[in-house]
């Protein structure tokens, strides 16, 4: 299925997004240094992803050349189309240094899901995205000016760790004074949300302070990774931290009784109506670990090991 002019949809002067299952930030601006050019944020989930992502700006930005993409984390719904589209344009992409390093790697996102060599029922298209390289890295929570006929664009990397290593999120300040917030996915939309209850995050706590955060932020739209785009974002933020604590609420009250992380992940499962194939097996189970250490580090659960059994309880 191609990508339509009706998925793109207008935000300031210069900034639009791609309504995609992954949404796409898209940048378009004339400079005299790099004439007509595009900016993107993330690339969708793999080359296919990228060959209609290029297609439809062929199309439609005929004049237009891809200069980077700035990538808010390496998984590969949002990195997937890297490596098609660097070889069909030259593009650059752009990253912060942690997520960097598992593009070029990213045999790493499978192994740390697994916790060890993964078996290769897992190691598809949708937790395994094509090596590439990175052009620049990050500095930190810096800001990146875009020059363009009108003046600067203004772009601000704001670090938002825990749903992945090194996650960040893009604070655009347009020309004509607009601002957006590409947030990747420390939010997700509502419909997301209630599709995935059970979110993927890698430090729990580290995803709690990264939406207090973001819930911060002063913008006219905050873009998540998945889902509608909002104008005010204290309302999905809260929906988000909710989701999170409902989760921690859950796992608590199961630990009531002394259970390995295997009984948990089928407690879970069945009180969420969870019927786990084998990638949320491995996704979730990773996910209630992260959960279940942070549990631990805040004191709220202790384990045991009996009869070769570790075995988590609630203090």
């Amino acid at each position: 299925m191609s990508v339509t002019s009706e998925q793109l949809i207008p935000l300031s002067a210069h900034i639009s997004y791609l309504r995609m299952p992954t949404n796409i930030g898209f940048l378009h601006l004339e400079s005299e240094k790099d004439g007509d050019c595009i900016y993107l944020v993330d690339s969708g989930n793999d080359e296919t992803t990228g060959m209609r992502i290029l297609d439809f700006i062929k199309e439609n930005f005929p004049e237009s050349s891809l200069r980077a993409i700035l990538n808010t984390h390496s998984h590969a719904d949002h990195c997937g189309g890297n490596s098609y589209l660097v070889r069909q344009t030259g593009c650059e992409v752009w990253a912060s240094k942690g997520e960097a390093y598992l593009m070029e790697f990213p045999d790493i996102e499978t192994q740390l899901v697994w916790g060890g060599t993964p078996i290769h029922d897992i190691r598809s298209k949708y937790l395994l995205a094509e090596a590439c390289r990175v052009s620049k890295v990050f500095n930190g929570e810096e800001e990146i000016l875009l020059p363009c006929k009108e003046g600067n664009i203004s772009v601000q990397v704001i670090s938002l760790p825990g749903h992945y290593v090194d996650q960040v999120g893009f604070l655009f300040t347009d020309t004509d004074g607009k601002k957006v917030c590409f947030a990747g996915d420390v939010l997700s939309g509502r419909n997301s949300i209630k599709k995935h209850w059970i979110q993927y995050l890698l430090d729990e706590t580290k995803t709690k302070e990264s939406l207090m955060k973001i819930s911060k932020l002063e913008a006219d739209f905050f873009i998540p990774g998945h889902g509608d785009i909002v104008n005010a974002v204290e309302g999905i933020a809260e929906l988000n931290l909710l989701a999170i604590l409902e989760t921690e609420d859950m796992i608590l009250d199961e630990l009531k009784s002394p259970k390995t992380m295997e009984e948990l992940l089928k407690a879970v499962a069945d009180r969420s109506n969870i019927t786990l194939k084998t990638s949320q097996f491995c996704l979730i189970g990773s996910t209630l670990r992260s959960y279940v250490s942070g549990l631990y580090e805040s004191k709220k659960i202790d384990y045991s090991i009996e009869d070769n059994r570790m075995l988590w309880r609630k203090i």
